[in-house]
């Protein structure tokens, strides 16, 4: 199956990232976690494209902060956000390195937070992929994962993405266009800023993630809970969509 670069476009996306868009990401993480703090607790971002969340993981006083990826240009994206946004002690607590949650070697090391946003339905082994992150996990630490839901046009969106990737260029800009217009549409008219996403993301970078991301995989929410229920895989929280984007958990495991 055609695979996304999506380092390239962490790369892209890096050079909007300020003040105001990590902030976003530490009131994201706030909400799902339902704490204000990470005072204390190691944190595991799988997957972390700029590095902006395992960076606010660090702000909210995380101890230590691991963010792995398996493109290069991810983590040569996440080292120089690090370098912008964090100085100092700051930046002795969190490591960005090259990671495949398919292919990590055995460790003993666990943590108390493992972050998988929008990373593990891209592996070609979602399934898999969930069961090594959530494995990760020490005793009642807390998963949060986001996986793309299963609705009945996801067949459709996977026709769309594997014709965004054999289009010529210049399709595909149109192609990004026309979403990103969309979605500036539907944000506007709920008095959101047009261009800019939740979670401190944007809007055009968001497109091309989602049109050019293959591998491609979805779940449900029944899907997602009964696969973590034998791994200990409490509930604690969701923010779901009744669209194809991202379903949000929290769930503690090993408690």
């Amino acid at each position: 199956m055609t695979a996304f670069t999506f380092g390239e476009n962490w790369l892209r996306y890096s050079a909007l990232i300020d003040e105001s868009r990590v902030a976003a990401a530490e009131a994201s993480l706030q909400q799902l976690l339902g704490r204000q703090r990470l005072d204390g607790l190691s944190v595991l971002d799988v997957g972390s494209g700029s590095a902006l969340f395992a960076i606010a993981a660090v702000r909210l006083g995380a101890l230590r902060v691991v963010a792995i990826d398996r493109d290069p240009n991810s983590v040569a994206a996440g080292c120089r956000n690090v370098e912008r946004f964090l100085s100092g002690a700051d930046r002795e607590r969190i490591t960005v390195r090259p990671g495949d949650i398919l292919n990590l070697p055995q460790s003993t090391e666990r943590f108390d937070v493992v972050y998988a946003w929008g990373s593990l339905h891209h592996t070609g082994a979602m399934w898999t992929a969930i069961d090594r992150a959530s494995a990760l996990c020490g005793a009642g630490a807390y998963f949060v994962v986001a996986i793309y839901n299963k609705t009945a046009f996801s067949p459709a969106w996977l026709g769309i993405k594997r014709f965004y990737h054999r289009a010529p260029a210049a399709v595909r800009v149109s192609m990004v266009a026309a979403l990103t217009g969309a979605r500036a549409l539907v944000r506007a008219a709920q008095l959101k800023p047009p261009l800019s996403a939740e979670r401190g993301m944007s809007v055009w970078y968001d497109a091309v993630d989602w049109l050019g991301g293959l591998p491609y995989e979805c779940a449900t929410p029944d899907e997602m809970k009964a696969f973590l229920a034998p791994r200990g895989g409490e509930l604690v929280r969701s923010l779901l969509t009744h669209r194809s984007g991202c379903n949000q958990f929290v769930f503690r495991l090993g408690a």
